[in-house]
Parts: structure tokens; sequence; C-alpha cells
């Protein structure tokens, strides 16, 4: 994930627009039909635009929540039965929308504070699950992935005090919808090896706005 834009592509200021939004749609073509209608409902900044793992499309979208509720309703009753899943977050966590901008915590190797791990079966559940930490306790995101060779999975990484990373988990755990399973893992005292590996970057880092290079 890029902190830079493309050439040419304005910034999005993450403390401006607190809602946050994402739409799953099954193959490409209904995903860039998707993307049009919503980008031509209303005003919105696309935090990503792209193909996912196993083939699918993903858009994650922000803006404020009369616009981001008009547009993921325009998308999605257009793509109808082509939704795999929808997220409408109207007071996302500051944090959560800045590593969507690939601004994430420095990971110190020599650092003891406890690791949180996190695993979702979709970027979708992903998202609300680390939101869903990050509003429950003070902890802060190292890591954030999902779907990009990823077998369409997603998963994120949090650090803090030990009963905070605790606490992040348990809501990222318990919170979650009917059906959706949320794999979670906690390190007291990482070793520093299990710091750089939860803090690497894939080799391939994708610009998330507005559409892949």
């Amino acid at each position: 994930m890029l902190a830079n834009p493309p050439t040419g592509v304005p910034a999005i200021d993450p403390t401006a627009s607190p809602t946050l939004c994402a739409l799953e749609l099954i193959d490409v073509p209904a995903g860039l039909c998707a993307l049009d209608a919503l980008v031509k409902q209303a005003e919105v900044d696309i935090y990503f635009a792209g193909d996912i793992d196993p083939g699918r499309f993903l858009i994650v979208f922000g803006g404020d929540l009369a616009a981001c509720e008009s547009a993921l309703a325009h998308a999605s009753a257009g793509a109808g039965r082509e939704v795999v899943e929808s997220l409408l977050l109207p007071f996302a966590h500051l944090r959560l929308r800045a590593a969507l901008l690939g601004e994430f915590a420095e990971a110190d190797a020599e650092s003891q504070r406890a690791l949180g791990i996190m695993q979702c079966h979709s970027p979708i559940a992903t998202l609300a699950a680390v939101d869903r930490a990050l509003k429950a306790a003070e902890v802060e995101i190292v890591r954030l992935r999902f779907a990009s060779e990823l077998a369409g999975q997603g998963h994120s990484v949090v650090r803090g005090d030990q009963h905070d990373v605790e606490a992040a988990l348990h809501a990222a755990e318990t919170g979650a919808l009917p059906g959706v399973v949320v794999r979670t893992r906690r390190i007291a005292r990482p070793a520093p090896e299990v710091v750089t590996a939860a803090a690497q970057r894939p080799f391939g880092v994708r610009a998330l706005r507005p559409l892949d290079p």
C-alpha cells in the first residue's frame, strides 16, 4: 500500500470524511460498472478500486455520510446479485482510514509491546474487525492487507499494551456479524524477528487510489 497517490490524483485527507464504505463484486465487469455508478451518483473519495483474489473486484471509498449512503445504495441496487458483500461505517476510526492511505505505526523490532493478529474470510470483514478493535482500545495498526495474493481473505496486525491488545481482539471477535469468524492471536512479548515479519510490506505494493496503475 502506498502513502502517495499516483501523479495528478488529489490527496485524501483522512480526518475530513469519517464515513468509510466498501463494496465487493463477483467479478471485474460488475465491479467496473458499480464503480462507474457510484462515482456518478455522489461525490466520494476512492481509497481503492481494483481486482482482488479470486477474480473479484473491491471498491473502498469515503466521504460525508449522505454521499456515501447514496453512492453505496445506487451501486448496490444496480449490481443486484453480483454484490458479494458491502460495508457502511459512518464513523470509521481515523487510524483505519489513515492505514488505507499507507500510514502505519513504525515497527520497532526491539519493542516489547504486545502484538494482536486478526484474520477474516474477506476484505470487508477485515475492515469491520479492525475498526472495532481500534475503537475498543488504544492500539496502533502495524499491518493491513487484504485479498491480493491472500485467496480473497484479509488480515491485520495491531500493537499496544497487553491489556489494550486483549481488549481490541475481544472486540474484533465478539462484534462480528453472525457467521463471520475472526481468527485472532496475541503475542505478549514478540521476538524482534516477529515484529519485523509482522510489519513487512508485500513485494508488489499496490497504489490504492484511484485505480491500480
